[in-house]
């Protein structure tokens, strides 16, 4: 099994495999084609979106900057917006739904490590979970969104929070970690 497939199907795996370092390459230098692009280049922002994302709804609005690590596990809905300086590591699948806003600065982290400190000292493997983002969902400025988390549909993330489980649907969630402070339905 090549560590790629290992990746895949969230089975601890080396992302110093030239496999998944190739990847990461034709990744980066997409992010970067896209950073330099004009902001008024409507269409040459689509181009570069579409060759990165694995599946791009209809509607999608990135702002420069913008970085991902494989961009092939990101499928992104239709009406979705992403603030500047949002960063997914996507070594996991990234499912994001319909009538999205990701506010600036936001992180969607799929990779988890190991917490024993020899195994990270040794250079030891990574862990992708997914991360799945329902329907219209706000997700607040420098947040950050962790690995192996379901964001249910109509949630509202307050800036600055960080997810580490599921949200139910219809919360508004805050803090560090974050925690449901109250319902919408």
């Amino acid at each position: 099994m090549t560590e790629f497939e290992k990746m895949q199907q969230g089975m601890p795996y080396s992302p110093a495999d030239p496999e998944l370092t190739q990847f990461r390459y034709a990744s980066r230098r997409l992010c970067q084609q896209f950073n330099s692009i004009d902001p008024a280049d409507v269409d040459a922002h689509e181009m570069v979106i579409t060759k990165l994302f694995a599946i791009r709804g209809k509607g999608v609005v990135v702002e420069a900057p913008f970085t991902c690590s494989y961009g092939m596990n990101v499928n992104v809905g239709n009406n979705v917006a992403f603030g500047p300086n949002c960063t997914i590591i996507d070594s996991g699948h990234v499912e994001i739904g319909n009538n999205v806003l990701i506010g600036p600065g936001v992180g969607i982290y799929t990779i988890t490590q190991s917490l024993l400190p020899l195994e990270v000292l040794d250079g030891e493997l990574e862990i992708s979970l997914p991360i799945i983002i329902g329907n219209n969902v706000v997700i607040g400025g420098n947040s950050v969104i962790k690995a192996g988390v379901s964001i249910g549909e109509g949630v509202v993330i307050e800036a600055g929070s960080v997810v580490e489980g599921d949200i139910e649907p219809f919360s508004v969630v805050s803090g560090n970690p974050a925690a449901v402070v109250r319902r919408l339905r």
